[in-house]
């Protein structure tokens, strides 16, 4: 039983500094992608860095949720969903703001570097196709893994969808493509995001 306590512990350990590693390095390009969204006035580049952000806040999660499977305490699950609560309300509120921008955005539209949306996205399928393969690699049947691997493989996709957006504004000039892309990014983003708010709200009047 000792034995088996200290693997799991072990296990823990490597789990969390691989989750401590992908936080840093997203957060890092969470930032990064933000100003080049606001210097090259794409929106789609906004939304990513929202939903990349989302991702962020996802492996946090996963790595409080493995500090309390150690932990046991009841405080520290209560804590855990008030913090979850806090998560969801704030992606709620960028989808809001970035709805906002996009649809003042189409109805009138504004020039947008196509060239900075690709090359930015592009780094944006690298840092999350990265981020993915890591988690994956240490997933290791653990559920909180599975979960932030998973958050991951999707920003990868939307990244895809952004490049996408920046080639053909590019070749054809239709700046709207941009705001239209952030739009369908926001819907990807809030989905997960009400479900996750009103989960956690039963969560915590059930006590």
């Amino acid at each position: 039983m000792e034995h088996n306590h200290n693997h799991q512990t072990r296990i823990s350990g490597v789990h969390g500094r691989t989750l401590l590693l992908c936080i840093i390095i997203n957060v890092a390009f969470v930032a990064a992608e933000a100003v080049v969204g606001i210097c090259s006035n794409s929106t789609g580049l906004l939304s990513d860095a929202g939903h990349n952000l989302s991702d962020v806040l996802g492996i946090m999660l996963a790595l409080v949720a493995l500090r309390m499977e150690k932990s046991g305490s009841r405080d520290s699950e209560r804590v855990s969903r008030y913090v979850t609560l806090a998560n969801a309300a704030l992606l709620l509120a960028a989808v809001a703001l970035i709805v906002k921008e996009s649809i003042s955005k189409i109805i009138a539209p504004e020039e947008v570097d196509g060239a900075a949306i690709m090359i930015t996205a592009g780094v944006a399928i690298f840092v999350n196709g990265f981020t993915t393969w890591l988690l994956m690699r240490k997933n290791d049947g653990n559920i909180n893994m599975k979960a932030a691997y998973l958050h991951a493989a999707t920003d990868t996709l939307v990244s895809v969808g952004v490049v996408i957006s920046g080639l053909v504004i590019s070749l054809t000039g239709w700046s709207v493509v941009d705001p239209v892309i952030s739009l369908v990014i926001t819907a990807v983003i809030a989905v997960p995001a009400v479900k996750l708010f009103v989960d956690t709200v039963r969560l915590i009047k059930k006590g």
